[in-house]
């Protein structure tokens, strides 16, 4: 029996986060056929244009120091960035709260949808759960702890999922959604915290302030530069959604998010749990041997021999696949797919090697890049709605994506050979 599993390290470590991965996708997957019929295209779009909102967000509160977690060579000093990360998002988060209490109804006329104002008080709770969760989530991926990752996502998105389909029923609307996603979150951070705490209470009590501070001047090139940086990524992310809703309307957000719940499955069962595995024994070797040229042609390699056939197979079948699976009301979602088909074909292989951008501390270059993706975006629908077309819009928008990957493809292989 043992020789039918795998004998490397590298694949076992990547084979234990599938599996945890593969729950978490599979859940909500299953489930999917059931919300569409449960919940319309508009109501999915307010719940998008509210995650839209939540993850742009979730950048600022921590500082993006939790990427430093992987980085020192002792795990105190890890142990003191992972607090330091926990603290910001807690205060920063107060501070969002504070904002949301003030100007929530302008935010959601500017959004297009009235209608989500009250639903953008639950912002800071989502960017608070975010930012402990992944804060807890790099210690265990420094600790090499990947069941303990593969049991919180399982957690997260089981809950989620059981929590908006029981909504569902009840007839609550986006609200539903918006509820079961926080009670996932809460969930996951929750158990996650409480596994990290009873394995490592002794550091955890160990723990100063002014070491923490030290280590946030040391480490200040995160914050300096990555929330920029990755605020101008996750922005380039969600800004279709907020696009399709202030230009088009809240059925074209939804449609789309239909489209990124399903394209995103192999990405999440597959890409990043390589992505998790590459990041953490990638940046031992950059440490040791000053590259990791093998371990990321080996997972390049991986990533595009996997993804060439199912991607090429679900360019032709989108549309009817997604009509004949969810209602012929979400016929337009499949449309969707096929258009962004190349583009999370181009993702899929080469966003699992993004972290060498951290590992190899090229920042700036990380920023530079960032900022011409959002612009990419913002060009894309904005021409799109010149032409009172979504569809228009997301060609341009994949178009331009394809073509940023490749570049981020190449800028990272440079850096793994330390050239």
């Amino acid at each position: 029996m043992r020789r039918l599993f795998p004998q490397s390290a590298y694949a076992r470590n990547v084979l234990t986060l599938m599996t945890g991965t593969t729950l978490a996708q599979a859940i909500p997957i299953a489930i999917s056929p059931i919300l569409t019929r449960l919940y319309s295209p508009e109501e999915f779009g307010r719940f998008a244009l509210y995650m839209a909102v939540a993850m742009i967000c979730s950048v600022l509160v921590s500082g993006r120091y939790e990427l430093a977690i992987l980085l020192p060579r002792h795990d105190k000093d890890a142990l003191h960035i992972t607090g330091l990360a926990i603290g910001l998002s807690v205060a920063i988060s107060a501070v969002l709260l504070v904002v949301v209490l003030m100007f929530a109804h302008p935010i959601a006329a500017l959004l297009g949808d009235a209608e989500l104002g009250p639903w953008l008080y639950a912002v800071p709770v989502s960017t608070l759960l975010l930012g402990v969760y992944q804060s807890l989530n790099y210690w265990s991926n420094r600790k090499a702890q990947y069941r303990r990752m593969a049991i919180s996502r399982t957690v997260q998105s089981g809950s989620a999922a059981l929590a908006q389909t029981a909504s569902g029923y009840a007839a609550s609307g986006a609200a539903g959604l918006v509820a079961g996603q926080v009670a996932g979150q809460l969930l996951a951070t929750g158990i996650l915290a409480r596994l990290i705490w009873r394995e490592d209470h002794t550091l955890i009590c160990a723990l100063r302030p002014m070491r923490s501070l030290a280590l946030a001047k040391r480490y200040i090139n995160f914050p300096r530069y990555l929330i920029v940086a990755h605020g101008f990524n996750t922005a380039s992310g969600q800004m279709p959604v907020l696009l399709l809703g202030a230009l088009f309307n809240t059925s074209a957000a939804g449609f789309f998010t239909l489209t990124q719940r399903v394209m995103a499955a192999p990405m999440s069962l597959i890409a990043n749990a390589m992505g998790d595995v590459f990041r953490q024994e990638a940046s031992q070797a950059y440490v040791r041997h000053g590259n990791c040229k093998s371990i990321y042609k080996k997972t390049f390699l991986r990533l595009l021999l996997i993804s060439a056939v199912p991607f090429a197979v679900f360019f032709f079948v989108a549309p009817a696949l997604f009509a004949w699976v969810f209602g012929e009301q979400w016929r337009v979602a499949g449309e969707y797919a096929q258009i962004l088909t190349p583009m999370a074909f181009f993702q899929f292989i080469t966003s699992p090697l993004s972290s060498m951008f951290m590992i190899a501390q090229k920042q700036k270059l990380d920023l530079i890049w960032q900022a011409a993706l959002l612009s990419s975006v913002v060009m894309s629908f904005s021409l799109g709605s010149f032409f009172l077309s979504a569809t228009n819009g997301l060609k341009l928008f994949s178009g331009c994506y394809c073509l940023a990957y490749a570049i981020n493809g190449c800028m990272t292989y440079h850096f793994a050979k330390n050239t």
